[in-house]
């Protein structure tokens, strides 16, 4: 059995010691996914409220409250498997979203947001992990496609 010197004793130790703090430190920044997340959320509440305050424009807000709600929950999946100390962030609940003044309103807000989401996306999309990617431009990519819709 090799003989350690006390030197070597409290060199190794304090190294150990340094690797394990470093292992166990929590990184308290936000994932880069939750501001895509929010704005997803974000989306679908307003979506959603709207749909239900002017029934005639419902047709046109549903499938924009379901495609940002799906778009949410893809990106949280993503976000709990990569940092699931990110969980009591996800565990919040939806953001609160007060009536729109008119159907017009509602779409021209969901119009800019989604537009703002689609240059975000893109602008992440290339600067994020690859795995990651896929995700971030298909979000970006359905974004764009909402946003011209609804501009229609």
């Amino acid at each position: 059995m090799p003989h350690l010197s006390r030197r070597s004793f409290v060199v190794l130790t304090a190294g150990v010691a340094t690797l394990g703090a470093a292992g166990c430190a929590r990184d308290d920044r936000p994932d880069e996914l939750e501001a895509p997340w929010t704005a997803a959320r974000a989306d679908a509440a307003l979506a959603t409220a709207a749909a239900g305050a002017f029934p005639d424009a419902a047709a046109r807000l549903t499938p924009v409250a379901d495609a940002r709600r799906t778009h949410a929950e893809a990106l949280a999946i993503e976000i709990r498997r990569a940092r699931p100390d990110r969980a009591e962030v996800l565990d919040a609940p939806p953001p609160a979203v007060g009536n729109p003044s008119s159907a017009a309103d509602a779409v021209a807000a969901l119009t800019r947001s989604l537009g703002a989401a689609r240059d975000a996306g893109a602008a992440l999309a290339v600067t994020t992990a690859r795995y990651r990617a896929g995700l971030v431009a298909s979000v970006a990519a359905s974004c764009a496609g909402w946003a011209e819709a609804l501009a229609s």
